[in-house]
């Protein structure tokens, strides 16, 4: 099969409120080239196969879950909340894995260039600096919105209409973090949350084998070698 089950929602308008209006509008992404479409033939990009018993007129809607108990409860769970997140937790809901693929790239090509740009600062001229900076400012999309509750203090909230936002923020708080940043290990190059902010390696196998294979490195080429 084509799609996948995340509800990650790697399209999002411009509102999570969308079903409140006769079109979407949709920022620049890699997925949905309109800047606007009709709500219907929105819906119907992430439900391919099963459409929901939804009718639409205008701005008003009418959904309709009877006759299965498993959908029933999550709509009454996520009542009050936007239409984007509601609509992703349906049995019906797929979106193209290709979409999804695409997204995840986009988030590792995102950290390597935050990465690489200050591990080679140094070694690269102000040009291929710019070249990093521009890249970087593509990095973006939707915003949460957030809402403030008087609780013991008054306390933000933030409102993640989809999983791709939630992510997306917390990767981008996980990016800046100064403490404990996202890291490429130095040996096996995969991401970890440094311990530290210095930290170059996963875990100290990862640090042993990277000494191991330098030091036979440095011997090879001081003329050493082995019996």
């Amino acid at each position: 099969t084509r799609y996948g089950l995340l509800g990650l929602m790697t399209a999002l308008p411009t509102t999570p409120s969308f079903m409140d209006y006769e079109a979407v509008y949709l920022p620049k992404n890699h997925f949905i080239k309109e800047e606007s479409m009709a709500t219907d033939k929105y819906l119907s990009l992430f439900y391919p196969f099963d459409q929901l018993d939804l009718v639409k007129k205008g701005i008003e809607s009418t959904w309709n879950v009877s006759g299965d108990r498993t959908m029933v409860a999550l709509t009454m769970t996520f009542m009050d909340e936007p239409m984007a997140k509601n609509m992703s937790f349906q049995r019906e809901y797929a979106e193209p894995y290709d979409w999804v693929a695409q997204q995840f790239k986009d988030w590792a090509f995102t950290l390597t260039t935050a990465i690489l740009y200050y591990n080679d600062y140094d070694s690269i001229d102000e040009d291929a600096r710019g070249l990093y900076r521009k890249a970087m400012a593509a990095f973006g999309g939707i915003a949460p919105s957030y809402h403030i509750e008087l609780l013991d203090k008054p306390t933000i909230y933030w409102d993640f209409h989809s999983l791709l936002l939630g992510i997306q923020m917390m990767f981008s708080f996980m990016l800046v973090d100064g403490d404990q940043p996202l890291r490429l290990c130095k040996h096996c190059q995969k991401v970890f949350l440094g311990s530290r902010s210095n930290a170059a390696f996963c875990s100290p196998r990862c640090k042993n084998q990277y000494n191991v294979y330098k030091s036979r490195g440095k011997n090879r080429t001081d003329g050493g070698g082995e019996e």
